[in-house]
């Protein structure tokens, strides 16, 4: 696993490194540090080319929680491939909601935070959606938020588990449940 998720933690200290180095030669004029920081400079952006390489198996859950959503909005029949054999209920209120619910292409999804459990045989993936739909008589402007239990079968992950959350307090909702 890749020591972050995220590079720019790590290219920011490289790159305050080398404005240091830079300013330290503005005022000594000594060679080493302008070498050094432009290796500094050269590390932040290797820093960036590998983790743009190196993809973490949370990188890689939200990205099919990605992929989910947008065929879901697309109603695509794969949506269902995402889910495990013996989670029927979820698979069948899936159903229901692609039949219901119109999703606009202004989806947005945020808040990302995956966590594994049981020697990462497990694991949830807590993010936010916006967009603008339609369904049972409302129009406008919706939030949601939600948890997605995965188990990983196969070598792939499947979701077993799903809690909608109120997108404010965070409390568990029905997942049919109008907002």
């Amino acid at each position: 696993m890749w020591f972050t998720e995220n590079p720019w933690p790590p290219m920011l200290m490289t790159g305050l490194c080398a404005v240091v180095c830079f300013l330290v030669w503005n005022s000594d004029r000594r060679n080493l540090y302008i070498v050094l920081g432009l290796v500094l400079l050269g590390l932040s952006g290797g820093i960036y080319a590998v983790e743009r390489v190196i993809v973490t198996e949370g990188e890689r859950l939200q990205g099919d929680v990605a992929v989910l959503c947008d065929e879901f909005r697309h109603r695509d029949p794969k949506t269902f491939d995402h889910f495990s054999e013996s989670a029927t209920d979820l698979k069948a209120l899936c159903k229901l909601a692609m039949e219901i619910v119109e999703i606009r292409d202004d989806l947005r999804l945020t808040d990302f935070h995956t966590t594994f459990t049981n020697e990462n045989s497990r694991a949830s993936v807590h993010f936010r959606a916006n967009a603008t739909i339609a369904a049972m008589g409302f129009s406008g402007h919706h939030p949601f938020r939600c948890i997605l239990g995965f188990r990983k079968e196969g070598g792939v992950w499947k979701i077993v588990e799903m809690e909608r959350l109120d997108p404010i307090k965070g409390d568990k909702i029905e997942p049919m449940a109008h907002r």
